[in-house]
Order: C-alpha cells, then structure tokens, then sequence
C-alpha cells in the first residue's frame, strides 16, 4: 500500500489523503507510519478496502477519474471475496455518476453484477440495479434483483431492507402481471 501511494503524483497523495481522512504531512516513512497506525486501529481493515471506502468518497465527491483509479487499484489487491465486493461497489458507484453516458452504464451494470454476484449485503447495487431495470420496462430483471436483495440481504441480517425489497418485488409482480 505504501509503495501504490508512494508513486502517486503529490496532488493524488493529498486527494488520497482527504478522502481517506488520514492526516499525513511529510514524506513515504511518514505515510508508511500513518498507515501501519491506521491497520493498528481497524485491524479488519485491508489495504484493499481502504482503498475501496477512499474510491468511493471521491465518487460522492464527484472526482471520478480518481474514485475509479482508487476502485481499480482496490480490485487489483483484493485477496477475498469481501475485498472483491467492496472494490466493485466504489466502481460501480463512481461509473453510477456517470450514467446518462452508455459506457459508464455498461460499466455500472458490470460492477453492480460482480458485486451481488460475489454476494455483497449492502443495498446501493440492488437498489439502483432494480431501479435501472423497472425503469427500463425488464420487469423481470428488476424482480430478480429485488428476489437477490430479500435473500441475500434478510440472511446477513438485514431485515429492514429484505422488507423493502420484499414490497418492491410485490410491486413488480403485481406490475408484471396486470
């Protein structure tokens, strides 16, 4: 991790560090200090998932080349299938503001599916996926998503949210079917 942020041009360091909220001044042993006291403090924590979190601040923040590169450099370093989820949601959040452009689409959709594929129990991918869909008149590709949710969702514990989706494949069967 350190040697990644060592070859970051300073203003992509700062903006690492701002989005990350590590507070770093000085120079690679510095950096190096900062993050083996961070991992001290979350040791759940991966190299690979603080990159992902980082990617996707800067995605809220709207710098996407940034959020992107973040995503990617995640994906690359991901060794578990949670790694893997967490870095295919920061892409598909940070393509997700880009979505009135049909490659950034393409590319949300691909991330959102690796990301429920691998099994992730947030509720960004499931719920912008269905909406895509029923927006799009797929029916059946909204319900899938939502039946995908109130599993996957209800067995990590999430009950409030498999009920939300539970409502929503209410509404797109009763809409499929009338």
């Amino acid at each position: 991790m350190a040697a990644l942020l060592s070859t970051l041009a300073p203003e992509d360091l700062s903006r690492f560090l701002r989005y990350a909220s590590l507070d770093v001044s000085g120079g690679p042993e510095d950096i190096s200090r900062t993050l083996q006291a961070h991992a001290s403090r979350n040791p759940e924590a991966t190299p690979s998932m603080l990159l992902a979190t980082t990617g996707s601040q800067a995605a809220f923040a709207r710098d996407l080349d940034f959020a992107r590169e973040m995503g990617m450099a995640s994906l690359n370093l991901a060794e578990t299938p949670e790694e893997e989820q967490l870095a295919h949601v920061c892409l598909a959040q940070a393509h997700f503001q880009n979505r009135r452009d049909e490659e950034s689409l393409a590319a949300f959709v691909e991330h959102c599916r690796a990301a429920i594929d691998l099994g992730h129990a947030g509720t960004f991918c499931y719920e912008r996926l269905a909406a895509l869909y029923e927006y799009r008149g797929d029916l059946e590709e909204a319900a899938g998503i939502s039946r995908r949710a109130v599993e996957t969702l209800g067995a990590a514990g999430d009950t409030r949210s498999a009920a939300r989706f539970e409502k929503r494949l209410g509404r797109l069967t009763g809409k499929s079917s009338g």
